[in-house]
């Protein structure tokens, strides 16, 4: 596959407005979509419920990018490809300075994992949207409480996700930020959205709110918080983010770089694991560089195939880390080994209160492997060493000798700092 940067420009009205970028900044991205509609329509009453679904697809688009850029970034995975920059993704090398971090759209022919322009992209569309649809009536527009609640849900994630693994945000051109600017941002919209959701009696929405305000709570270390959040979800709950075949923007780039592509590969660590959960397979041939044996996750065995964006599972051990930081070892480990036991595995034993935390990252590894950006996130929560970083050893790609980079969170992207 030819990997190229491409700097793409609508000849047309898109169906939502341009793109922005990290902080708003229109020439960092602009997106052209395959739906088009007059320019004199854009902002009709009638239009809500595509405006709508359009938020949905932007923070769908950007979420595919950070979950497989940030699993590549993190000690799931090794670089199995000689390419630049398609190896520094996975070995921290990636620096505010790399277009195809920056600028990167979501078509995987174009790029590989851009984050702060798409989720740019998802945090302005989710608010211009919500100021249209705040703006007109009930009467005009039905169901106007619950397409509210959809927006602000997932904008709100957009915040979240730049919130947890940037090392600065900056929004509409203000000065760079703490992360934690994000994570407040989302954790206000989550709790409007399930105010929105559960006006309108739209149980989804409140139950995807709920898991991402349980998500930022936890973020925020507001245990008890978090632990009210997670355990309103009910059992079951279960919201992906939808990919198809459509076009190459909508492919899921686990499938296309990882599974298929071989770019690359299951770290050693995780190759012996017998938990169901983390779906390791030995692909039985060589990865994009043919002497490097490719590893995969049968996560993801189509382009088509959807990730993960909230579950029932992942806001119990949401709760069970709650559980685990306010010292009730006992409550964190019974969610823990009621999940194990459903899984036929041993039961974990903790007796301490770190012991029951380093449980629950444990188990959130294993649950949550290869989505949505959960280990990065944990990595950099908890200072865990992984790639040379936080204490590693580890200091160069085993399989390449390449040494790791110096980048952990995520920077402002140069081009964002000059006013590119």
């Amino acid at each position: 596959m030819n990997i190229q940067l491409l700097h793409r420009v609508g000849a047309s009205v898109a169906v939502v407005a341009a793109g922005f970028g990290l902080g708003a900044c229109g020439s960092l991205l602009d997106v052209s979509f395959p739906g088009r509609i007059p320019a004199e329509d854009i902002n009709k009453p009638a239009l809500a419920p595509i405006l709508a679904r359009s938020v949905i697809g932007d923070l769908e688009c950007a979420y595919n990018n950070y979950s497989a850029g940030n699993s590549a970034h993190s000690d799931e995975w090794e670089s199995s490809n000689g390419n630049v920059p398609g190896s520094n993704w996975g070995e921290r090398s990636i620096s505010a300075g790399e277009d195809d971090y920056a600028l990167g759209p979501c078509e995987s022919s174009v790029s590989y994992f851009g984050m702060p322009g798409t989720l740019g992209t998802a945090r302005y569309q989710s608010e211009d949207i919500f100021r249209k649809l705040s703006g007109w009536t009930d009467a005009e527009v039905p169901g106007r409480a619950s397409l509210m609640a959809q927006v602000r849900a997932y904008g709100a994630y957009s915040y979240l996700l730049m919130g947890e693994t940037f090392c600065q945000v900056s929004f509409d051109g203000a000065a760079p930020q703490p992360p934690a600017a994000a994570l407040a941002k989302a954790e206000a919209q989550f709790a409007e959205a399930i105010t929105l959701a559960t006006t309108a009696g739209n149980a989804d929405i409140v139950n995807l709110a709920r898991v991402g305000l349980a998500r930022t709570k936890m973020d925020l270390k507001k245990w008890a918080e978090a632990a009210t959040a997670a355990a309103l979800v009910p059992a079951g709950y279960n919201k992906n983010a939808d990919r198809g075949t459509e076009t190459d923007r909508r492919y899921n780039k686990f499938f296309v770089f990882f599974t298929d592509g071989g770019y690359f590969t299951v770290a050693t660590a995780l190759r012996t694991t017998t938990d169901p959960r983390y779906q390791v397979a030995d692909a039985g041939h060589g990865a994009f560089t043919p002497t490097i044996r490719l590893w995969y996750t049968k996560k993801y065995p189509a382009l088509s195939t959807p990730i993960r964006l909230a579950s029932y599972r992942e806001a119990q051990l949401i709760l069970a880390e709650a559980k685990a930081q306010q010292n009730d070892v006992a409550g964190a480990m019974g969610i823990l080994n009621g999940r194990r036991a459903e899984l036929s595995l041993t039961p974990l034993v903790a007796t301490t209160q770190a012991q029951a935390i380093t449980a629950v990252i444990g188990e959130r590894q294993a649950e949550l492997a290869f989505e949505g950006g959960h280990r990065t996130n944990d990595l950099l929560r908890y200072g865990l060493p992984w790639k040379g970083a936080n204490g590693s050893t580890k200091i160069a790609n085993e399989f390449d000798g390449r040494p790791y980079g110096v980048t952990t969170c995520w920077p402002i992207p140069t081009k964002e700092v000059n006013g590119a």
